[in-house]
């Protein structure tokens, strides 16, 4: 686990990404308006979804957005060879975290990425979190 990863980050932006050229209905899905409005709530600071992953392995998440309940997810993590992998058998769903690629981890800014699947094949979602006191 890389030493720097454990501690408290908040999100700051949500992007897409593609490595190569994709459709056009493709590239209109990436335009995606709650991620833009997420990305906007985060910005005036109305919403706030925050980590902790802690060194004995576990984590917890919490999302608070405005006129939504609050959603508490819990769970552990791992990672090896550059990949976040975690668990949180409580959540239906599963974890929000499990498969994500570590893009960069330094003292201030943790960067994460996953494939989205296959309603946007080949886009990348890319999460930059800041880390919190």
């Amino acid at each position: 686990m890389p030493a720097l990863l454990p501690g408290r980050w908040e999100l700051r932006q949500v992007s897409f990404t593609a490595a190569q050229t994709v459709p056009p209905e493709v590239l209109e899905q990436m335009n995606n308006p709650e991620v833009a409005a997420l990305n906007q709530e985060v910005v005036s600071g109305l919403a706030h979804l925050l980590v902790e992953f802690r060194p004995d392995g576990s984590y917890q998440f919490t999302v608070a957005r405005p006129g939504q309940p609050v959603r508490l997810e819990t769970g552990s993590y791992a990672v090896k060879q550059g990949t976040l992998f975690a668990q949180s058998p409580a959540t239906e769903g599963g974890s929000s975290f499990d498969n994500q690629q570590l893009i960069q981890v330094s003292r201030r800014k943790l960067v994460v990425d996953f494939l989205v699947g296959d309603a946007l094949p080949g886009v990348r979602e890319e999460i930059e979190y800041r880390r919190v006191p």
